[in-house]
């Protein structure tokens, strides 16, 4: 019975094996190449949040921005003149 509980227990290996696939002593070798990879993800990843939540907002303000309801202003002042 400890035998089974020990083999349920241990990590499978094919779920680690991304983990060898890449060498990280390469990219985190010193702190510079660290540095340098945690604000390069950090920085795509404020690119696309920012993105994403910019969708967002503009389905949810659908019809109540400027950009929205431009035209109908813009073509209304082009015919008084």
């Amino acid at each position: 019975m400890a035998s089974r509980r020990m083999t349920r227990d241990r990590i499978d290996p094919e779920a680690t094996r991304w983990l060898t696939c890449c060498d990280y002593s390469t990219i985190f070798r010193n702190n510079f190449t660290m540095l340098a990879a945690v604000f390069s993800a950090g920085f795509a990843f404020e690119i696309g949040f920012n993105q994403a939540m910019n969708k967002v907002w503009d389905n949810n303000n659908r019809g109540r921005q400027w950009k929205d309801i431009r035209h109908k202003y813009v073509e209304e002042a082009e015919d008084d003149e």
